[in-house]
């Protein structure tokens, strides 16, 4: 594969109900990640987010659909927190993925399972992985200075 290979989009967990203005395009929507379940996507799938990361954000709607933006990452440095920022499409509706609880959170650096995690203890800032240190928190860090 040579680095002109476009990478394919990854699917995470986004709350529709935090959708915003894009910070690189206000004319499109973006759908802030600031979830629990965000959060265990990304680091499950060895994830940091970089601008320009493509992603598909996924939200239950129903019981026989769900909700789905295709784009890519963005870092609103106003707000300062990360955002998908949805394509021309924008939301639509899908037919209902697969809905199986996932209770595994993987270190996004050292990819052990970290034992403990659950969304009221993942709130505290710079919780380090017990194997290799780096933040639970790793996927969400924000970009580097321009």
């Amino acid at each position: 594969m040579n680095d002109n290979t476009p990478m394919p989009a990854t699917r995470i967990y986004a709350d529709f109900n935090g959708l915003v203005d894009g910070p690189r395009n206000p004319q499109r929507l973006a759908v802030v990640l600031d979830t629990w379940g965000s959060l265990r996507d990304l680091a499950n799938a060895g994830l940091i987010l970089r601008e320009g990361l493509p992603l598909i954000a996924v939200d239950w709607s129903d019981d026989e659909e769900d909700l789905e933006g295709h784009g890519t990452a963005q870092y609103d440095h106003d707000a300062q927190w990360w955002v998908i920022e949805f394509d021309e499409l924008g939301v639509r509706y899908v037919p209902a993925g697969d809905r199986s609880l996932v209770n595994e959170f993987l270190c996004v650096q050292c990819r052990l399972p970290i034992r403990g995690l659950s969304s009221s203890a993942i709130c505290k800032p710079g919780q380090p992985c017990p194997y290799c240190g780096t933040s639970v928190l790793g996927p969400f860090m924000p970009p580097p200075a321009p």
